[in-house]
């Protein structure tokens, strides 16, 4: 038997609506998972971005020039 387009569509639609919510197993994990992520949805590059930035600033300080050399070796495998 033929279903009709509708039918077919408001099954997958039901179908497709129905996921678990994230949990992470201890509470505030969870907590802290669901917090951080509504920044993630958002807005990501406001914050990747510059924690990037900064992250490569701050291996470059500490480590100086071995860290590029490791950079250019890794570029240069891959």
């Amino acid at each position: 038997m033929r279903q009709n387009t509708s039918t077919l569509l408001k099954k997958h639609l039901r179908e497709v609506n129905v996921v678990e919510p994230n949990d992470l197993g201890a509470p505030l994990l969870t907590y802290i998972y669901r917090r951080i992520n509504i920044f993630f949805k958002t807005a990501p590059f406001i914050f990747v971005v510059p924690i990037a930035l900064l992250g490569a600033a701050g291996l470059v300080y500490i480590f100086g020039i071995l860290i590029i050399r490791l950079v250019s070796l890794l570029q240069y495998g891959f």
